[in-house]
């Protein structure tokens, strides 16, 4: 009797774990530098998160195989730059997209309805958080960027914060003839 509550008791946390979200991991602990700016490899290129509160910022993620937290106090940050990566456009004539683009909708907006994938593409977002005694820098995708710096903003980090965006390439200006 006991080893059929051990054999229901084992499919029961199996189908539990089944029906438990695995995290995704949006960022990517691309650099850690100390204040002698010397890397630290264990911690460089992890996926982790990141939450943005009033008080800091925590970086959440899987350092040295097991869940752990880098808080950054508000206090200790001396400065966020948050890069945009560089948007290409490259539409061919009468897509939905290039026709949303010349009637004068946004990018953002007019990508939603883009035929193929390399239509619009935005490199990677960079993030780089110094503070007094470290540097971390984190890379994410490039639709991120406008989140971001909504969160940063709306937190009370307008003062540290540092924006650089980087430009748009247009394939649609330039012709093969």
């Amino acid at each position: 009797m006991k080893s059929t509550s051990l054999i229901t008791s084992k499919s029961s946390t199996s189908f539990l774990n089944f029906l438990k979200p695995e995290r995704k991991f949006k960022f990517r602990l691309v650099d850690f530098k100390d204040k002698d700016y010397k890397t630290d490899l264990l911690l460089s290129q992890t996926k982790c998160n990141l939450e943005i509160v009033p008080k800091g910022i925590m970086v959440i993620g899987n350092f040295d195989n097991h869940d752990s937290i880098i808080p950054v106090l508000k206090d200790e940050i001396e400065s966020i730059s948050l890069v945009r990566g560089k948007e290409t456009i490259d539409t061919f004539y009468l897509s939905p997209m290039h026709v949303l683009m010349k009637l004068g909708i946004p990018n953002r907006i007019s990508s939603f309805f883009k035929v193929y994938p390399s239509e619009y593409k935005i490199s990677e977002t960079q993030i780089t958080i110094k503070c007094k005694d470290y540097q971390l820098k984190l890379i994410t995708h490039g639709n991120n960027f406008e989140t971001l710096l909504h969160s940063f903003k709306r937190s009370g980090y307008s003062k540290e914060l540092d924006l650089l965006r980087k430009p748009t390439l247009s394939l649609l200006n330039y012709s093969v003839y």
